[in-house]
C-alpha cells in the first residue's frame, strides 16, 4: 500500500488532520482508512458531476477495502434506488443500518425503499425505529399508523391512530385515516360516528358536513350526503364549499340542473378565493367526460372574468374554456384581455399566437410575434409560434431567428417540440436558400420522428422543387401518403415528385386524388394539373386549368406572371427557382 507523497501539499495537510482527529470514519488513522477517505469524498464529488457509474464504482471500491462503512453503503443505497434497482438498494440500505442504527436517515432512507417496492410488511418495524431515535417527530408515528393500513394490520393501525391522538390531539387527516379503516373493516356505523362526532365539537366548520356527505357519497347514499350538506348550510349559510359538495351529490343523483346551480353559487360567493375556482375549473377541463358540461364551464368562466375583472388569470382561463368549444374567435378576445391586464406571462402569448395562426391573422400574428418574441426571447413555444408568424409574413430571417433561439432554450426531452422546430428551421432555411442547412434540419427531425408527416411532406416538395434526391423525396412523399391517405396537399406533393421523375401518367393519377379531396382546389393544385396534362400531350385541357389557376390565384391575391406567361405561349414554363 502506497503512503502519501511528501510533495503533495492537500494531501500532507488531510494527513495530519486525520492524525490529530480520528477519521469520520470512526477508525485509527492508517493508510487503508486515508484511502478510504479519500475515495468516499472522489465518489461524492462524481455524484455531484452526474457521473453516476464512477460514483458506484468508486463507492464499491471503498467497501472492498472496509465492508463496515455505513456511509458508503449509505450512498451506493440511494443510487441504486434512483436508478430503480431496488433489491439492491434495499440490500445496501439494510446492511447500513445494521452498522450505524442510531442514524435516522439509514432508516429513513430504508423505508423509503420498502416504499417503493411495496414491501408494506416491512415498514412498521422500521418506523419503531424510528419513533425510538426521535420520539416527538409525529410525521414517523402517521407513517407507521398507514403502513399498518397498507399491510391490513386494521386493529393495529387503529390502535396507533389512537396513540396518536392521544399523543397529538384530534386531528382531521387521523379521523379520515380512521374513517377507511372503518369501511375495510365493513363497519360504517363507527365511521358515521365518528365523522359525526367531528360537526358536534365543531358545527361551525363546514369541513364535518364535507367529510360525512363524501362518506355518504364513497357509500352509494347521495340523498343522505344531501341532508347532511343542507343542515350545515342551515348552520353555515352561503358557504361555498358545502356548496361544492352539494353539486358532486347532486351530480351523483344525476340532477345536473341542481349540481350546475350548486357550482354556480359556489363560484358567485366571495368566501371562494379566485385560486380555488381556477383549480377547479381547470380540474373540470382536464375530464375526458366534461364535454356534456362545456355550456356550464363556459358560464363558470365567464362569471370569473365578471367577479374578477382585473385578474388577467379569469380572461386566459375563459378563453382556455372557449379553445375547447373551438370558439376560437372569441377566446382570442378574451386572451387579449388578459395580455392587456398582463403582459408578462408568456403562455397568454402563446396562447394568442397560436390562434391567430388558426385563424389566418397574418398582421395581427406579425404584429404580436414581434412583443412577445422580445418579452421572452428564452421561452421556446414562445419563440417557436413566433417563427410561425414571422415565417407567414415571409419574413424568413426574423423566422430564423426565432426558430433557433426556440432550439436553443428546448428542453432535450421534449422530442414533439423538438421535431417541430427542426421541420420549421428546415422550411425556413429553404425560404432563405440555404439547402445544406435545410436539409440537415430536416434530418434532424426525422431523425426525432420519423413518421412525422409535415416534415416527410415539406422535405420530399422542396427536394423536388429542386430536382434534388429525387428517390428519396419519393420514399418520404409515398410514406406520408400511407401515413395520412387522402391529405391533398400531400398527394399534391407525390404527384409533383413524379412530375419531377418524368412519371406524368403517375403523376396525373396522384394529382386527380389530390384535386378530388379539395373542398376547393387551389391555384397550385390547378397549376400542377395542367402541367402535367400538358407533358402528356393535351395541351387545350392544360390551357383550362392553367387558366382556372389563374383566376383561383387572382381571386388569393397571388402573383400571375408565370401563369399569364404560359396561357400566352401554350406551352409549360419552369418556375424560376
Amino acid at each position: 500500500m502506497k503512503i502519501l507523497s511528501v510533495n503533495h501539499p492537500y494531501k500532507w495537510f488531510v494527513f495530519f488532520f486525520l492524525i490529530l482527529h480520528q477519521t469520520a470514519f470512526g477508525q485509527d488513522v492508517t493508510p487503508d482508512s486515508i484511502k478510504v477517505k479519500d475515495l468516499y469524498y472522489q465518489a461524492l464529488n462524481a455524484k455531484a458531476r452526474g457521473d453516476v457509474e464512477l460514483a458506484k464504482s468508486t463507492l464499491n471500491e471503498v467497501l472492498k477495502i472496509d465492508s463496515n462503512q455505513d456511509k458508503a453503503l449509505f450512498e451506493l443505497a440511494r443510487l441504486e434506488m434512483e436508478a430503480q434497482n431496488l433489491g439492491d438498494a434495499a440490500i445496501h440500505a439494510k446492511k447500513a443500518a445494521a452498522l450505524n442504527p442510531k442514524s435516522e436517515w439509514n432508516w429513513v432512507l430504508l423505508a423509503d425503499i420498502y416504499k417503493q417496492m411495496e414491501d408494506f410488511d416491512s415498514l412498521p418495524p422500521i418506523f419503531d425505529k424510528l419513533i425510538a431515535l426521535k420520539p416527538n417527530k409525529k410525521e414517523y408515528a402517521y407513517d407507521r399508523a398507514y403502513a399498518l393500513f397498507l399491510n391490513k394490520q386494521y386493529d393495529l393501525a387503529l390502535d396507533a391512530y389512537h396513540e396518536i391522538e392521544q399523543k397529538y390531539g384530534k386531528d382531521d387527516n387521523v379521523t379520515l385515516a380512521k374513517q377507511e379503516i372503518y369501511l375495510k373493516q365493513n363497519e360504517p356505523k363507527k365511521a358515521i360516528e365518528e365523522l359525526s362526532a367531528l360537526i358536534k365539537e365543531k358545527p361551525d366548520s363546514a369541513k364535518g358536513y364535507i367529510l360525512l356527505a363524501n362518506f355518504y357519497l364513497k357509500t352509494a347514499k347521495p340523498k343522505e350526503a344531501i341532508k347532511v350538506l343542507e343542515e350545515g348550510h342551515k348552520r353555515i349559510p352561503g358557504d361555498p364549499y358545502l356548496s361544492l359538495s352539494k353539486a358532486d351529490a347532486y351530480h351523483a343523483l344525476k340532477d345536473d340542473k341542481k349540481a350546475a346551480n350548486e357550482l354556480k353559487a359556489a363560484f358567485a360567493s366571495d368566501r371562494m378565493e379566485l385560486e380555488g375556482k381556477i383549480r377547479l375549473l381547470i380540474s373540470l377541463l382536464s375530464d375526458p367526460k366534461g364535454k356534456e358540461m362545456m355550456p356550464l364551464m363556459s358560464d363558470l368562466a365567464n362569471m370569473l372574468t365578471i367577479s374578477y375583472p382585473k385578474d388577467a388569470r379569469s380572461f386566459a382561463l375563459y378563453g382556455d374554456v372557449l379553445v375547447q368549444q373551438q370558439n376560437l374567435k372569441e377566446a382570442r378576445e378574451q386572451y387579449l384581455k388578459a395580455i392587456a391586464l398582463n403582459n408578462q406571462v408568456n403562455t397568454f402569448w402563446e396562447q394568442l399566437l397560436q390562434l391567430e395562426l388558426s385563424l389566418n391573422m397574418p398582421k395581427e400574428a406579425l404584429d404580436h410575434a414581434v412583443k412577445a418574441s422580445s418579452l421572452f426571447p428564452q421561452q421556446p413555444l414562445t419563440q417557436f409560434f413566433s417563427g410561425h408568424a414571422f415565417f407567414m409574413d415571409k419574413k424568413y430571417k426574423e423566422a430564423r431567428s426565432c426558430f433557433e433561439a426556440a432550439l436553443n432554450f428546448a428542453d432535450e426531452k421534449n422530442t414533439p417540440l423538438l421535431t417541430q422546430i427542426y421541420s420549421s428551421l428546415g422550411d425556413t432555411y429553404h425560404a432563405l436558400k440555404l439547402f445544406a442547412e435545410s436539409d440537415q434540419a430536416y434530418h434532424e427531425a426525422l431523425a426525432l420522428d420519423s413518421n412525422n408527416v409535415g416534415t416527410l411532406n415539406n422535405y420530399a416538395y422542396y427536394l423536388s422543387l429542386r430536382k434534388d434526391n429525387l428517390n428519396e423525396a419519393e420514399k418520404m412523399s409515398k410514406r406520408s401518403n400511407e401515413l395520412e391517405p387522402n391529405n391533398p396537399t400531400f398527394q399534391d406533393t407525390y404527384a409533383w415528385v413524379l412530375f419531377q421523375k418524368g412519371d406524368y401518367q403517375e403523376a396525373l393519377a396522384w394529382i386527380e386524388k389530390a384535386i378530388a379531396n379539395s373542398p376547393r382546389a387551389s391555384s397550385a393544385l390547378l397549376d400542377h394539373y395542367g402541367d402535367i396534362l400538358f407533358k402528356l400531350g393535351n395541351i387545350e385541357k392544360a390551357l383550362d386549368k392553367w387558366k382556372a389557376a389563374k383566376v383561383a390565384a387572382e381571386h388569393a391575391g397571388e402573383n400571375v406572371e408565370l401563369l399569364s406567361k404560359k396561357i400566352d405561349a401554350k406551352k409549360y414554363l419552369e418556375q424560376p427557382f
